[in-house]
């Protein structure tokens, strides 16, 4: 159940395009947009991803037929891009409260946090990622791309990445990806709608940092150049992570500008 589904509000409706094979929902998504067949609720979805796209121009591994594979077409007017931010948040921590409700029946506690930016990791292994792409014009957003991957059935991983699991991993037992999907989607629709009516920056800042991954927690870390060890300290409204160094200096990244370490 989403994190603010105790409101009461108009649902959002989505309306799924399912398409057998893609090579990838975020570019199909950006030639639909171009030529004006996509509005805001618009979902490409696909059970069989040929070229995915993670974050830092990654490849997604996608087994066919195992995962959720989608873009949802958003129209955020209501957030101006400085504060672009918001939507991972409110993403993230959908697909979060998601994940929670069927690892934890499957195989007891289990950490689940949001490895900023928008990483969606089971302990030290990670479920799913976010791909976002805005589209800004003058001070408002016209439209914005999010892509998510889950990893729902896929049992085995081929490609180089280096932590990778999947709910069944936890559950032991396959589930429906498209009764899946449904609920992803209400979660995001019950965030997004609550965050048009209350604009909730902080409350939502606030359950976006008690789900970060490593939060307040020693660790180490690559700016690229140098490896240094630090504790994430907080993310500003900007969506730059604060990170506190042992010298006592407080940093902050930009994405690609950090890379964490020693995650097994």
């Amino acid at each position: 159940m989403s994190i603010f589904a105790s409101l009461s509000l108009v649902k959002m409706l989505f309306n799924i395009i399912k398409i057998h094979q893609l090579k990838s929902t975020n570019n199909h998504a950006c030639q639909l947009i171009e030529d004006g067949e996509l509005h805001e609720g618009d979902v490409i979805f696909t059970l069989n991803q040929e070229k995915g796209r993670g974050q830092r121009d990654t490849y997604w591994e996608s087994e066919s037929g195992k995962n959720i594979s989608i873009t949802i077409v958003l129209e955020p007017r209501m957030i101006h891009p400085s504060k672009q931010f918001v939507l991972t948040q409110l993403v993230s921590l959908a697909i979060a409260d998601l994940i929670n409700e069927y690892v934890q029946v499957g195989s007891g506690e289990q950490q689940i946090k949001i490895k900023w930016p928008n990483d969606i990791y089971v302990n030290n292994k990670k479920i799913a990622g976010i791909l976002f792409q805005n589209f800004v014009s003058g001070n408002k957003i016209n439209y914005s791309m999010c892509g998510i991957g889950i990893n729902v059935n896929q049992e085995k991983f081929y490609s180089d990445a280096a932590n990778p699991v999947s709910i069944i991993h936890h559950t032991g037992i396959p589930i429906d990806v498209e009764v899946l999907l449904y609920k992803l989607l209400d979660n995001i629709g019950v965030n997004y709608r609550f965050f048009q009516v209350e604009e909730n920056f902080s409350e939502l800042k606030s359950k976006y940092i008690n789900k970060l991954f490593r939060f307040n927690e020693w660790a180490d870390y690559s700016d690229g150049k140098n490896t240094f060890r630090g504790k994430i300290v907080d993310v500003d409204d900007y969506g730059r992570l604060l990170v506190m160094l042992e010298i006592g200096e407080e940093k902050k990244f930009m994405f690609k500008e950090i890379e964490f370490l020693n995650i097994e």
